[in-house]
């Protein structure tokens, strides 16, 4: 059962988006780069991570199927990680995106979010770890509703499904919606 305030999206084919035609990069400081996550989790929330912290990320094999915002504009966020019982084959961190532009990202096809990472007031510029994981892809795929601190901040996919991209709406990147898919 999916645990979210907002609406829910109809699928998307998902192997027919990719997400190629989404990607909006957000100017950044030139050689501005993300970090990497000092302490990864395996089965659990990471620790919060907000403008000027250091990303969070999952362990190996573990994606994120679930994500919490608290604070002024959705500012301090954290990602639930879960074990899918395998290990990662490649990472890699999206640009940052934001409310401006289309504001949204998402993972190459077949890939998981991993991390997070934020720059800028209110952790308005967000960045997602993706992660290729060993003999996973996508199956079903569906974009949630919007939510942010003023309806709860927190959002539970339902079993078997990982987050595969984001997006924000509102000042600072205040209202965050997710792009989750079938890990099979």
């Amino acid at each position: 059962m999916l645990l979210v305030v907002g609406c829910m999206a109809s699928p998307v084919d998902s192997a027919s988006d990719t997400g190629a035609d989404i990607d909006v990069d957000v100017d950044v400081e030139a050689g501005e780069e993300v970090g990497t996550a000092a302490d990864a989790i395996t089965n659990g929330w990471t620790a919060e991570t907000s403008d000027g912290w250091s990303p969070v990320s999952c362990d190996s094999g573990n994606a994120m199927s679930a994500f919490r915002c608290r604070g002024s504009d959705c500012d301090n966020i954290r990602g639930y990680c879960a074990s899918l019982g395998t290990y990662n084959t490649s990472n890699y961190w999206t640009s940052y995106f934001s409310e401006e532009g289309t504001g949204r990202k998402t993972c190459n096809y077949g890939d998981f979010v991993t991390g997070l990472a934020c720059t800028g007031s209110y952790c308005d510029n967000v960045s997602l770890q993706c992660s290729h994981l060993n003999g996973k892809t996508w199956g079903s795929c569906y974009w949630s509703g919007f939510i942010s601190e003023e309806n709860g901040g927190t959002i539970y996919l339902p079993p078997g499904y990982y987050i595969a991209g984001a997006e924000c709406d509102g000042d600072h990147c205040d209202n965050m919606s997710f792009y989750y898919c079938q890990a099979y």
